[in-house]
């Protein structure tokens, strides 16, 4: 992870603590009903922002990245309803489950080259949320303390200095690039498909390489080699392609112009196509519980 997502981190994890505290020292004051939204609205940012990020994090792995997101949010939740009412912790609890399931579904969705821009859009709904929590709280239970602080036009102000601050971070992710920095990258030029054949070795449970980059219209052989001990194949999600001429000795029940070859433990099989349309694709292994595990990547198809 880079300095700016441990910032991003570490940012939740002072501000949850601080709306919790607060929730904690006037909890006498605090009605059922504020204390329900509070636990309710932390439980379910908290699970929906931390989700996101490790949905990112473990692409591939939606199973891990949903239990750490529904653990994150239920205990946020629990923890922020406990000092008020037993309604309040169910509400943040169910809210913090819910959050940390969708949260996981959004970030293992997400295209590459979109997932550094949704964790900072999810940190700056979770830094107004906050925001909004604390004003509330200021209305309901801290009344008499009067500070300039608390006017809704310095929030605003400090809330557009923070935006503009945090947007300068460097990328939250370390495969977060430029286009610029995409074309000219060393590392990025493995990824180029070379003599119009692109090799991808699979075994347990990854494919290597995991992303990469071929120009639309032109024929392409992929060649998928299996260096595993178990059968693994490799199939493109949703590309529209020209004739798919399929040299794998296994047959398979597919649709007309799918991108599917299969490979047995020591083979190389062969799949060739030509894609139509520029854009950014997933390529899984389809027999069950392999993209779980992780073999899954990108490819991405260039103008």
């Amino acid at each position: 992870m880079t300095v700016a997502l441990y910032v991003t981190f570490f940012g939740m994890l002072i501000l949850t603590s601080l709306a919790i505290g607060s929730t904690i020292y006037h909890r006498r004051k605090v009605t059922c009903m504020t204390g329900m939204m509070i636990a309710m609205s932390l439980g379910m940012m908290v699970g929906l922002t931390a989700g996101v990020i490790l949905g990112i994090l473990f692409t591939g792995n939606l199973f891990y990245s949903t239990v750490l997101g529904i653990l994150i949010g239920v205990i946020v939740g629990f923890v922020s309803g406990l000092p008020v009412s037993l309604m309040a912790v169910l509400d943040g609890a169910l809210s913090g489950m819910m959050g940390g399931m969708m949260g996981a579904m959004l970030g293992e969705m997400i295209v590459p080259e979109y997932q550094d821009s949704l964790i900072r859009i999810m940190f700056v709904l979770f830094i107004a949320l906050i925001l909004v929590l604390f004003v509330m709280m200021k209305e309901e239970f801290m009344k008499k303390r009067k500070s300039i602080l608390g006017h809704p036009a310095i929030i605003l102000g400090l809330f557009v200095v923070f935006i503009i601050g945090y947007n300068q971070l460097d990328p939250l992710l370390t495969s977060s690039k430029s286009p610029n920095q995409m074309n000219h990258s060393p590392s990025n030029m493995n990824m180029v498909m070379n003599n119009n054949n692109l090799v991808v070795q699979a075994d347990e449970f990854s494919f290597t390489p995991s992303k990469m980059e071929i120009p639309v219209g032109e024929s392409v052989t992929m060649v998928l080699v299996n260096n595993g001990e178990i059968e693994h194949d490799l199939e493109i999600v949703g590309m529209e392609t020209g004739t798919v001429e399929s040299l794998s000795r296994h047959h398979h029940q597919q649709e007309e112009n799918q991108i599917h070859v299969h490979s047995i433990p020591g083979e190389k099989q062969e799949v060739s196509f030509t894609p139509l349309e520029p854009g950014v694709y997933k390529y899984t292994c389809t027999i069950p519980g392999h993209a779980e595990s992780g073999m899954t990547g990108t490819i991405k198809i260039t103008s």
